[in-house]
């Protein structure tokens, strides 16, 4: 069995060539997201301006940072609320009609909640 030494020119060189291949845009990666939750540079650009005094900076970038956690929070806030007067408002229907009716509704509830939550 005799060994080649021949090299394939096809497989040894690469398919793009060094000027060929394309590099990443980091504006590209920025826009592709909504205008709400995009990091457009904003808050490093007010803790890095040391011409204004470090309070209002701080003001500042708590605000900026205030509505991106807003638009992030909000919606599993809702859902959490939303949650709980659901299931008060039916303890309170069941206390209405007695202690063990009560006494059940409440450990029904509590038993689907953490059923939900543990699943999600």
């Amino acid at each position: 069995m005799a060994t080649s030494t021949h090299v394939n020119k096809d497989i040894d060189e690469p398919l793009l060539a060094p000027s060929d291949i394309p590099t990443p845009q980091l504006s590209s990666f920025t826009h592709s997201f909504g205008s709400k939750h995009e990091s457009n540079g904003e808050l490093e650009r007010i803790l890095s301006d040391t011409s204004v005094p470090f309070v209002k900076r701080f003001k500042h970038a708590t605000w900026v940072e205030f509505k991106l956690l807003f638009y992030l929070a909000a919606p599993a806030v809702l859902v959490y609320l939303v949650n709980n007067v659901m299931s008060m408002s039916s303890q309170i229907f069941c206390g209405h009609l007695g202690n063990l009716e009560l006494a059940a509704a409440s450990l029904g509830n509590t038993g689907i909640q953490v059923f939900a939550y543990g699943l999600m």
